[in-house]
C-alpha cells in the first residue's frame, strides 16, 4: 500500500515555508529607519530598525523551526511504521 506524502507536506509548509513567507513579507514592507529619531542597531542605548528586527527574529527562529519539522516528520514516520507493524498478520 502506499503512503500519502499529505503529512509530511503539511508539516513542511506549517514550520517552514509559512514562516519563510510571513517574515519575510514582514521583512520587505518594515521600515528601514527608526522613528523618532533613535540610533540604530545593538547596544549603547540603540535598537534594531523594525527590518533588522525582523531579519534576526528569522535567524533565531530558523533553526529551532528546523528541528521541530524534523521531530515532526519523524513522529509522522513513527507513528506509520508502528501502525503497519500492528496491522500485519
Amino acid at each position: 500500500m502506499r503512503k500519502s506524502p499529505w503529512p509530511y507536506v503539511v508539516i513542511a509548509l506549517l514550520f517552514w515555508a509559512l514562516p519563510a513567507v510571513v517574515i519575510a513579507g514582514y521583512a520587505s514592507m518594515a521600515p528601514t529607519h527608526n522613528t523618532g529619531g533613535q540610533c540604530e542597531g545593538i547596544g549603547f542605548g540603540c535598537s534594531l530598525t523594525p527590518h533588522d528586527g525582523a531579519i534576526l527574529l528569522g535567524m533565531m527562529a530558523a533553526p529551532v523551526l528546523l528541528v521541530v519539522g524534523l521531530l515532526a516528520m519523524g513522529l509522522v514516520a513513527l507513528s506509520r511504521g508502528v501502525r503497519d507493524k500492528r496491522d500485519q498478520p
